[in-house]
């Protein structure tokens, strides 16, 4: 009788989440540096500046306590220097749109993409090398502002619209070294080409290295 293995059994891959067809994302080439002198600056006049932005906004339709939400947080960045350190979830999520508006006002962009189904990039975090997965999750998934955090780390993907990732100019260098290291070597036998998408990416981050500028994700 053939005697039953007792090695553990391989676990499936996780499959990708499941992303309405409505989510998109683009991709932009900037100067973070527009947005980081905000962080700190204490500069109250920019304060007022920014505030009268976010109020503003008609299309965001605040209610009046989430705008007190909101000025407290402009105020905590512009004059502590703090950004999603110390913050709940609900908070977290009020400071990235808070970010996004200053971003959109106050940082040059230049495209370097369409619009694209985020459903349609999500797969790259498995087609990718291990060694660049990590820079391709903070696009697609998100960053936090000065640090490494995720935005959208699970649950679904609308409960955090909109959002953005970035790479910084080195990162988005290690991400094509990252991307062409997994190229054969001389001799060996050819990997499977990679997708259009993902030489996209590629190409996207080659592009932000070689002009010294960083590469921003919006997901909305």
């Amino acid at each position: 009788m053939r005697q039953r293995s007792t090695s553990p059994r391989p676990q499936p891959r996780p499959r990708a989440p499941s992303v309405p067809a409505d989510v998109h994302i683009v991709f932009y080439s900037v100067d973070l540096t527009d947005l980081l002198d905000w962080i700190g600056c204490a500069d109250s006049e920019r304060e007022r500046e920014a505030w009268a932005l976010v109020q503003a906004d008609e299309d965001s339709d605040w209610e009046p306590e989430e705008l007190e939400v909101l000025q407290k947080l402009l105020h905590r960045v512009i004059h502590e220097g703090k950004l999603y350190d110390g913050l709940g979830p609900d908070e977290r999520y009020y400071l990235t749109q808070l970010l996004m508006d200053l971003f959109d006002e106050y940082v040059d962009q230049e495209h370097l993409s369409e619009d694209l189904p985020l459903s349609e990039l999500l797969p790259l975090l498995d087609e990718a090398p291990p060694a660049a997965r990590p820079a391709l999750t903070w696009l697609l998934r998100g960053r936090q502002l000065g640090g490494d955090g995720l935005i959208w780390e699970d649950g679904k993907v609308e409960d955090v619209l909109a959002y953005t990732g970035y790479l910084t100019t080195a990162e988005a260098a290690s991400l094509v070294q990252a991307l062409d290291g997994g190229k054969p070597a001389s001799g060996a036998r050819p990997a499977r080409k990679p997708s259009r998408a993902l030489r996209g990416m590629r190409d996207m981050a080659a592009l932000c290295a070689e002009s010294g500028s960083d590469l921003v994700s919006f997901i909305g």
